[in-house]
């Protein structure tokens, strides 16, 4: 670990791109000033782990339960997302899915997410499944690790004026023109034995442009949107 001492005003350079500015020291407290590139992710530790953990607690899930919390929820929700069909020259992925049993998907239809996910960084293609749920409910599967899915939603059923803000260089990274190319999806967690307590992940969404197959998850620190937001009042 390198220590460096810095006075108020003074900074420090991480790299080529990132500078790092002591504001204010009041007590045990320090006020930093962060710049860097837009594309580059800056996190509270504890929020970056928290985000991790949420991801690692979604993906264990049990499909029949997950049925059950859907079926609980009673939504009536009229936009889709439309996953295009497979074509019959498209080459195939064939995924032995923990979650989904054996699945065959196009090629043309993986999203890769360069920077992986929190808690998954090393795993980058997914695609979305439409298995036995109704829209706007699909599974999110990883291609290369049959034993990693997600059960996700388009948040606008749960939350109708949700609207989460895609910075232009998040735009640029998933080669978007505009917010309305990309699709906005979160991860929903249903606990073992306890399907009703089922929690959305609104302060971490997935954001994916469909016909470049990109994607990225990325984090709105707002305190009106939680990592475990309640989907059923359980009593």
């Amino acid at each position: 670990m390198l220590i460096l001492t810095r006075k108020i005003g003074e900074s420090i350079l991480v790299g080529d791109h990132i500078r790092v500015v002591i504001l204010e020291v009041r007590g045990k407290q320090i006020r930093l000033g962060i710049e860097a590139p837009s594309e580059i992710v800056v996190l509270r530790e504890e929020i970056a782990q928290r985000l991790s953990n949420e991801n690692l607690r979604a993906a264990g899930f049990n499909y029949r339960e997950v049925q059950q919390a859907v079926s609980a929820l009673a939504i009536n929700f009229v936009n889709r997302l439309a996953l295009r069909p497979l074509r019959p020259e498209s080459l195939t992925v064939t995924i032995n899915s923990k979650a989904l049993g054996q699945v065959t998907v196009a090629e043309d239809h993986i999203i890769t997410f360069a920077a992986g996910l929190p808690g998954f960084p090393d795993e980058h293609r997914y695609v979305l499944i439409n298995h036995q749920l109704e829209s706007p409910f699909y599974c999110l599967q990883c291609v290369d690790n049959p034993s990693l899915a997600f059960v996700v939603v388009d948040p606008a059923a749960l939350v109708p004026d949700y609207s989460p803000r895609n910075g232009a260089g998040v735009l640029t990274e998933l080669h978007a023109s505009s917010p309305d190319d990309l699709r906005v999806l979160v991860t929903l967690t249903i606990p073992p034995g306890r399907p009703r307590e089922i929690t959305a992940n609104l302060m971490s969404p997935l954001l994916i442009n469909l016909e470049q197959g990109l994607g990225k998850q990325v984090v709105i620190d707002k305190p009106q949107y939680s990592h475990q937001h309640p989907l059923i009042s359980v009593k």
